[in-house]
């Protein structure tokens, strides 16, 4: 009789990168320093006019697929050619301003591999920098009344998820903002198995310039739109009560480092009322506190 043999699953790694040739060095950096390699790395430049060719030279290596659009397409799209691309069994994305810790992808092999079921998973984050400062949601598992409090969790830098899923359920290419959560939402409402790794996989680089942070906090009043599309999208999903909690989040959320702070709490008070304003309020006020 044949022996059936348990393959662990192959990990494909997707890196999007736009300007920043320097920090997708690093980034590259620590995809190859995992204990486990991947089995293959996707760069996908988004359009980008500096020169990658000092950057990409350092990796001789034939693992790497490197792809330059030819029109800025936005990180969905970018993300979207990239599992398109890709030939593993499990997708893992890194944004190119973040870093790996050495375990993160022998973390996420473990899970599937131990349970084949799981169809998705994130882990928590230390800030690139001051690595005290570490981000860990202790739940185990993805759930949907998580979500309805936003993303709980992590970001791009933590998540992977089976590349069959990935492909019938894409990255919303017609989103700028809140493009995780949209997608976690959406794996959640399919019923996929979506697990949390409780554990500070990944260095976040806080306030890159030109990053999601440093867009919103130089967020103007026309932005809000689109700043508000993900959650416009699933408001049904979300019900009335947890809809505005979202929309008052998303307008003030770095709220000490924008400029014109009493008009951004106007506009929250107006979009989403006074109390789930002064809920989000009293909640960033008290999380403050106790830092």
């Amino acid at each position: 009789m044949q022996r059936i043999v348990d393959v662990k699953p192959k990990m494909s790694v997707v890196i999007v990168t736009h300007e920043r040739p320097d920090f997708l060095r690093a980034a590259l950096h620590s995809v190859f320093a995992q204990t486990i390699q991947p089995y293959e790395v996707i760069i996908i430049n988004d359009c980008s006019v500096a020169d990658y060719g000092p950057a990409l030279s350092e990796f001789q290596e034939s693992r790497i697929n490197y792809l330059r659009l030819k029109e800025k397409s936005g990180a969905n799209i970018a993300r979207n050619t990239g599992v398109k691309l890709s030939s593993g069994d499990v997708v893992c994305f890194l944004d190119d301003d973040d870093v790996w810790l050495d375990d993160f992808l022998s973390s996420h092999q473990s899970m599937y591999f131990n349970d084949k079921l799981i169809g998705a998973a994130i882990c928590g984050y230390r800030i690139l920098g001051s690595q005290s400062k570490t981000f860990i949601n202790k739940k185990t598992e993805v759930r949907a009344d998580e979500l309805c409090l936003g993303n709980r969790f992590s970001g791009m830098s933590g998540f992977s998820a089976k590349r069959s899923i990935l492909l019938q359920i894409p990255f919303d290419s017609k989103l700028r903002n809140g493009q995780d959560w949209d997608l976690f939402v959406r794996l959640i409402q399919e019923n996929v198995v979506f697990i949390n790794i409780p554990k500070a996989l990944f260095l976040y680089r806080d306030v890159t310039p030109g990053g999601i942070s440093a867009q919103v906090i130089n967020m103007n009043f026309t932005d809000i739109e689109s700043r508000l599309k993900a959650s416009n999208k699933h408001r049904e999903w979300l019900g009335e009560g947890f809809y505005k909690r979202r929309v008052s989040e998303q307008l003030l959320s770095h709220l000490p480092k924008k400029k014109s702070k009493f008009q951004w709490v106007y506009k929250s008070i107006e979009l989403a009322g006074f109390y789930a304003t002064f809920r989000v309020l009293f909640s960033k006020t008290r999380t403050k506190f106790f830092q």
